[in-house]
């Protein structure tokens, strides 16, 4: 027997162990890079676009005084969720200061289960405005 015969199928074998652990890498790498690239959002822009999916999710809004067991599920508490993501992004960065504002109005308006209050739904309008921006 000789003794290179023997090492033949231990370094083919090494030799593939190599190309998979190389091609995992570049593989994962990729993905890496490609999900940095699709989710490169700073903090406080991450936040103010969260607060403006928390908002909408609570529409409908219903439109005049209602009680709160006839308040849509959820309504409330997205709503409360939108106004804390606003808040945390315009702490971070004053660009966010007046979709803040507007949220905590529409947040006001909620709490007083007065959704005809004028000057809620101009809170309203604006955080939509601002939203639509983000």
């Amino acid at each position: 027997m000789r003794i290179s015969d023997s090492d033949e199928p231990v370094a083919a074998r090494r030799r593939l162990v190599l190309a998979g652990v190389a091609g995992f890498a570049v593989g994962a790498g990729m993905i890496g890079v490609l999900w940095a690239s699709t989710t490169a959002v700073s903090g406080p822009t991450a936040d103010a676009k969260a607060a403006c999916a928390a908002l909408a999710r609570a529409e409908p809004l219903p439109e005049g005084r209602v009680g709160r067991g006839t308040l849509e599920p959820g309504v409330l508490q997205h709503i409360m969720a939108a106004d804390a993501l606003a808040s945390a992004a315009a702490e971070v960065s004053s660009t966010y200061d007046d979709l803040a504002d507007h949220i905590d109005g529409v947040r006001r308006m909620a709490l007083s289960l007065n959704f005809a209050d004028p000057n809620g739904r101009r809170h309203l309008a604006q955080a939509r405005e601002i939203c639509g921006t983000v």
